[in-house]
C-alpha cells in the first residue's frame, strides 16, 4: 500500500507551498507598508489586494475537498485496495489539484479555474462513490 503515500505527500507539499506563498506574500506586503497589520490580523478581505486574497484562498481551499481524498486514501489503505485504476484516479485528482492552484495564484483564468475544479469535484465524487459501493456490496 506504499503508493498511497505518494498522492498524499504531493497535496501536502501543495499545501505548505501555498501556506508559504500566503505568509510570504502578507508579510512583505505589512513591512513594505502596502497592507495594514490590522487588516491582515483581522482578515479583512476587502481591503487585501487581490494576489495576496487569491494565495490565502488557494491555501484554505486544501482543507475543503482535499480533506475527503486524504480520508478516501486512508479507507483505500485500510482495506489494502491498490489497484492501478485507483493509483491513476488518485494522481489524477492531484495532477487537478494543482492545475486548480495554479490557476487560482498565478494564471487567474476563471474559467480554466472551474474546469479544474469541477474535474476534481467529479472525479472525487466518482472515487467516493465507487469505493461504497463496492465495500457495501
Amino acid at each position: 500500500m506504499i503508493w498511497i503515500y505518494g498522492p498524499i505527500l504531493a497535496q501536502l507539499v501543495l499545501t505548505f507551498y501555498l501556506l508559504i506563498r500566503a505568509a510570504t506574500k502578507r508579510i512583505i506586503a505589512v513591512r513594505k507598508k502596502q497592507l495594514n497589520y490590522k487588516t491582515v490580523q483581522n482578515i479583512n478581505y476587502s481591503e487585501m489586494p487581490q494576489d495576496i486574497l487569491l494565495a490565502g484562498r488557494s491555501y484554505d481551499n486544501q482543507f475543503q475537498q482535499p480533506v475527503l481524498f486524504i480520508i478516501l486514501l486512508g479507507f483505500l489503505s485500510s482495506h489494502s485496495i491498490e489497484t492501478l485504476i485507483w493509483m491513476i484516479a488518485a494522481w489524477s485528482y492531484i495532477a487537478l489539484r494543482f492545475w486548480h492552484a495554479f490557476e487560482h495564484i498565478s494564471a487567474r483564468n476563471l474559467k480554466r479555474r472551474t474546469y479544474a475544479f469541477g474535474i476534481s469535484s467529479l472525479l472525487l465524487m466518482a472515487m467516493w462513490m465507487t469505493f461504497l459501493l463496492t465495500q457495501l456490496f
